[in-house]
């Protein structure tokens, strides 16, 4: 058979690939290998772990593992198989993130752990936030305890002090008190009223100052006229006085001018004299207190030189006469 012309573009000659073994071992000598482009090492891309000392493949190691193909879920995109992005984490079938739900509330703590501790039991997680309130609760029951016992003894201490100054004034009075037609040696004046007198505006004043009423029978205006130019008003009454000093010092005269204590009398008590105005002239008067009863003799004459002991003289004798017991 006529051999068929070459084609173009093919060597006439054999290549070393066309010679079978056969041809080479008879030939005694072949063409010499390719050198590997990497010399004896590997390829770093190789799957083959072969017996040299490039990476190895690890058997459920820790490094980037391919993920089989995952469901349809909203978290991170799947990555393709032998893909060297980060990996999809596994999900719940119906998960929006790329942990799986699991429950509600703290999660589980590892045994030896450095994670949130684990609740105690028993403990309600409101009750931290309850305390407070029941605290405030408490003390505000607390202050109105307090409160309220303080205001019974308010009350309490009122009504003792107001027991003890009843207690200390005293009741109805045991005496009476009548300026009868004479009394201290003089007799009444049947041309003068007592509203008519001198001394009268300025003494009756300062009796109601006092806030002790005059007598029924307790205004009159005693005289020794014509023997001798002795003419007063007197002024008394009865009922609870209380301090006699406080009164007399409540029922000096409108006109005060200056004035001294002075003897009471056997009748005992609290005693003053001293005098008074009366336009430019000065008069004399004489007062004594007791815890139930008072008496005032004011002179309706004015005096140049006061004699306050023949004023107090006056007022024994007049008292004597006027006051008495029940």
């Amino acid at each position: 058979m006529a051999d068929s012309p070459p084609r173009s573009g093919t060597s006439d000659s054999a290549s070393g690939d066309d010679l079978d073994a056969a041809q080479v071992i008879e030939d005694g000598c072949g063409p010499e290998p390719a050198p590997a482009p990497f010399g004896g090492a590997r390829p770093w891309w190789s799957v083959d772990i072969g017996d040299g000392t490039g990476p190895h493949a690890m058997v459920n190691g820790t490094g980037p593992q391919a993920m089989p193909p995952l469901r349809e879920v909203s978290g991170p995109s799947a990555m393709p198989r032998n893909g060297t992005g980060p990996h999809a984490m596994p999900v719940s079938a119906n998960g929006s993130g790329a942990l799986p739900v699991v429950g509600t509330g703290p999660h589980g703590v590892i045994r030896g752990g450095t994670g949130p501790l684990p609740q105690v039991t028993g403990a309600s997680p409101g009750a931290g936030g309850r305390m407070p309130k029941l605290l405030l609760a408490a003390g505000a029951v607390v202050a109105a305890g307090l409160l309220l016992v303080a205001g019974m003894l308010v009350l309490r201490t009122g009504g003792v002090v107001k027991d003890a100054e009843t207690a200390a004034s005293p009741g109805p009075s045991k005496k009476v008190v009548n300026a009868g037609p004479t009394a201290g040696g003089l007799h009444k004046d049947p041309l003068t009223s007592p509203q008519a007198s001198v001394a009268y505006p300025f003494v009756a004043g300062a009796v109601e100052a006092g806030g002790v009423p005059v007598a029924k029978n307790g205004l009159a205006v005693y005289t020794e006229e014509p023997v001798r130019k002795v003419n007063v008003l007197f002024v008394g009454g009865t009922g609870r006085i209380g301090d006699p000093a406080d009164f007399l010092q409540t029922t000096q005269p409108n006109t005060f001018i200056a004035g001294q204590d002075a003897d009471p009398g056997r009748k005992g008590g609290k005693a003053v004299c001293g005098t008074f105005a009366v336009l430019a002239e000065t008069h004399t008067y004489c007062a004594w207190a007791t815890k139930d009863s008072f008496g005032v003799i004011a002179s309706n004459r004015p005096t140049v030189n006061p004699q306050f002991p023949l004023m107090a003289d006056l007022m024994h004798r007049i008292r004597k006469d006027v006051e008495k017991s029940k």
